[in-house]
């Protein structure tokens, strides 16, 4: 799963507007859980900045579900000291190679 489209968040306390671009996220943190129909693959991006303008701590949390395996199940997006003006998108990206999970 990718960030396909970024987040654009304003900060809470001078509000600054600020695009994070999905290229600005680490790698994902991954877990997985056996279900019925195979593994729900969870994957969970965090970005943290502080505000230019205020010092205000700004931090965005990603989190995508995959279940069964090659479909977006669930997203879920959260920020701390900033509200979210448009969300982002996640993308399936799936293929054999690159899934420590069996199919």
């Amino acid at each position: 799963m990718i960030i396909k489209t970024g987040i654009t968040i304003e900060c809470k306390k001078c509000n600054k507007i600020y695009d994070i671009n999905p290229e600005d996220f680490d790698e994902p943190e991954t877990s997985s859980d056996e279900r019925s129909m195979g593994y729900e693959i969870q994957y969970i991006w965090t970005y943290e900045l502080e505000c230019e303008d205020c010092n205000n701590v700004l931090k965005v949390v990603i989190e995508g579900y995959e279940y069964p395996t090659g479909i977006l199940n669930y997203e879920e997006f959260n920020v701390e000291g900033s509200t979210i003006i448009s969300e982002p998108s996640l993308e399936i990206n799936y293929t054999d190679e690159d899934s420590d999970y069996d199919l």
